[in-house]
């Protein structure tokens, strides 16, 4: 019998969690460059105050994939695999349009008051 880690259950959790450790390790890399070079974050501060427009564009291209793919692909599936959910779904959606709301409002209330 050959044991193999690549492949099966154990390779797919093996993948995951060294996905996760190296994507991690990234952050924190990225952090520290950010924390020596703007310890105090005014450089990052104004960099996003400058760009906040291209940032609300990106934030609004990942809202619309994310409703298309949601929209076309995911919740048809639902629907057809399980049919009484259809009537809890509009709920659902509403609160994800509810938290993209509140996340766009947390993010552009700094600019309101002049900060």
């Amino acid at each position: 019998m050959k044991f193999i880690l690549n492949r099966g259950r154990v390779g797919r959790i093996l993948f995951v969690a060294l996905s996760f450790l190296l994507l991690t390790t990234v952050m924190f890399a990225v952090a520290s460059v950010f924390i020596a070079y703007d310890p105090d974050g005014h450089l990052t501060r104004n960099w996003l105050h400058q760009n906040r427009w291209g940032l609300f564009g990106w934030r609004l291209a990942i809202y619309a994939g994310i409703s298309s793919a949601w929209l076309l692909k995911v919740r048809p599936q639902i629907v057809a695999r399980w049919p009484e959910t259809r009537a809890r779904l509009p709920r659902t959606e509403w609160l994800g349009v509810l938290f993209m709301l509140v996340t766009e409002s947390v993010a552009w209330m700094s600019v309101a008051k002049g900060g």
